[in-house]
């Protein structure tokens, strides 16, 4: 007498296999889509390049340094274009650290200042909150938040960030799932002063109207 149910059972055991190798496949494309991987990066870096067209000078606010962004950082982000200067308040002295990077969605979009921050010492001193900034071409809004340095009591440092997908700047929670291959992401690092004018708030009032016309 056969076993007949030795076939099903061989043919269950493949239905399993098969589904288990399909989800794994199903979850690399997932993946690998948010993470960037299919895209072709020709266009992208002409479009990247772009960014060395912002201006040296806007406003009362003056190019002081510039720097290529870390091979660290650049290795971690693998952006298509980047921007990284130093600006000077050309009436207080003050100055603010401003990047502007464009890449894959996926490394834009996971890298924010309250992981960055916290790990090199520094504290979150309040939750984040959003900054609005109206131009005649976008209504834009960004992430503001605050730390201090070496137990200070007092926050010392101004962060703002946000991402765009090539409109108004957004101060959202997940762009990372946003249905577009590319980001660009601002960040601005600046003293808190306690002074009536907050130095980040205004280098971005300045800023955007000119950096708005280069992300596409």
């Amino acid at each position: 007498m056969t076993d007949s149910s030795a076939p099903k059972s061989l043919q269950s055991r493949g239905v399993i296999v098969a589904s288990l190798l399909t989800l794994a496949l199903f979850s690399g494309v997932v993946h690998g889509y948010l993470d960037g991987r299919w895209t072709t990066q020709t266009s992208r870096s002409d479009q990247g390049a772009l960014l060395n067209q912002l201006p040296i000078t806007v406003g009362p606010w003056k190019l002081l340094d510039e720097q290529d962004l870390p091979e660290s950082a650049q290795r971690l982000l693998r952006c298509y274009g980047s921007v990284v200067r130093v600006y000077q308040h050309t009436e207080t002295g003050v100055m603010v650290n401003f990047a502007v990077m464009y890449g894959p969605r996926g490394p834009i979009a996971v890298h924010t200042p309250e992981v960055c921050y916290s790990s090199v010492g520094t504290k979150q001193t309040r939750p984040r909150r959003t900054e609005t900034f109206k131009t005649k071409e976008n209504r834009h809004q960004v992430w503001s938040v605050e730390f201090s340095r070496d137990d200070e009591p007092e926050a010392s440092l101004a962060v703002y960030y946000g991402f765009s997908d090539g409109g108004a700047f957004v101060a959202a929670d997940s762009p990372r799932f946003w249905l577009t291959d590319d980001l660009y992401k601002i960040q601005l690092a600046g003293p808190v002063t306690g002074s009536a004018i907050d130095p980040c708030h205004s280098f971005l009032e300045a800023f955007l109207p000119h950096l708005e016309k280069l992300v596409q």
